[in-house]
This record gives C-alpha cells, sequence and structure tokens, in this order.
C-alpha cells in the first residue's frame, strides 16, 4: 500500500503531464482509464492499486521516465516495477510482452477508448486536431487502429466489452461508405 503522501505525489506527476495534452488524451482520458481500470481490475482479480496507479500513468509513454520519477519519491522498488511495466506494456507495439494480469488491465482500460463509436470519435478528432491529418487520412487510420486495439485486448472483461462496441461500427461503416461513394440504396 502506498502512503497518502506519496500517491498524492504520483497522481500529481500524472496530473501535470496529462494537462499539457491535446484535448482527447488530456485529463478527462487519464480519469476514464482509471475508471475503466478499476472496474476491469475488479472482474479480473487485479490489484486494484496497480492499476489505478498505472492507468494514471500510462499516458507518459517513457517507462524509464515514469521509473526514474517514481524511484525519486522512496516507494517500493517491486511496484516501481510493475508500474513502468504497466507502462511499457500500455503501447500496441508491447503489449504482447504483458506478464501481468495488472498490465493487462490497464492496455484495455486505454484501448476500450479507441473502440466502437466512442473511439473513432475520439481518434477522429485527434488526428484531424493535434496530429493534423487529414479527413481521409484520418478515416483510414481510425478504421485501422480501431480493428487493432479490438483484436488486441487482453482481458475477457475487455473483450467482452469491446466486442460489444466494435460490433456496432459494422452498420456504421456501411452507412458511411454508402453516402461517401453516393451509393444510396
Amino acid at each position: 500500500m502506498v502512503e497518502e503522501g506519496k500517491l498524492e505525489e504520483i497522481e500529481e506527476f500524472a496530473r501535470n503531464h496529462y494537462i499539457q495534452l491535446d484535448e482527447t488524451h488530456g485529463i478527462e482520458h487519464m480519469e476514464r482509464t482509471i475508471e475503466l481500470a478499476e472496474y476491469l481490475a475488479e472482474k479480473e482479480g487485479a490489484d486494484r492499486e496497480v492499476v489505478r496507479l498505472g492507468a494514471s500513468l500510462h499516458q507518459i509513454h517513457d517507462a524509464g521516465e515514469v521509473r526514474e520519477f517514481l524511484e525519486s519519491t522512496g516507494i517500493d522498488e517491486d511496484l516501481v516495477e510493475e508500474l513502468a511495466h504497466c507502462v511499457r506494456c500500455s503501447e500496441l507495439e508491447n503489449i504482447d510482452e504483458a506478464e501481468t494480469v495488472e498490465a493487462k488491465v490497464v492496455f484495455d482500460a486505454d484501448k476500450l477508448q479507441v473502440v466502437g463509436p466512442f473511439g473513432i470519435m475520439r481518434e477522429i478528432a485527434c488526428d484531424v486536431g493535434a496530429r493534423e491529418k487529414g479527413f481521409r487520412e484520418s478515416l483510414e487510420h481510425t478504421r485501422e487502429i480501431e480493428e487493432k486495439c479490438f483484436e488486441k485486448l487482453q482481458t475477457e472483461t475487455g473483450r467482452r466489452i469491446g466486442r460489444k462496441h466494435h460490433e456496432e461500427l459494422d452498420s456504421f461503416w456501411k452507412l458511411f461508405d454508402e453516402m461517401d461513394d453516393v451509393n444510396i440504396k
């Protein structure tokens, strides 16, 4: 269990990172990721404190920076490693290295926000805004990343939630493509 003062220090470190990010990856994203991670932790039997902290730190994307900061707080070395592992495995290209249910839960809590209607709106907004992609490039990227995130979900609960949201997109994309191709039937 992390002492209250150190817990506040970690949460402040995370918040200071998120307030610098674009609207789709800012404080709301952090809070939603934490809430989803806590829910998944309960369902999957993961350590709630580890997933809460891992979810709050996941968007930093630099496990070395996270490790260095956490070491400076004086928290338990094993917890430092667990949290750095959660951060490292929150990336699509690293999730296959996940060795703990906590890392898998943090990954799912983040990636569920890319899956389904909510996810595609968030991705398009980020692509067109912060990433400055054009509309067509954004559409193509959004379709690809939504599919990849859905396919990589790690937990049974995450896959169940994701499946429901992902399946809703089929009819949406069919209607979108009809209008895009002016092929209304």
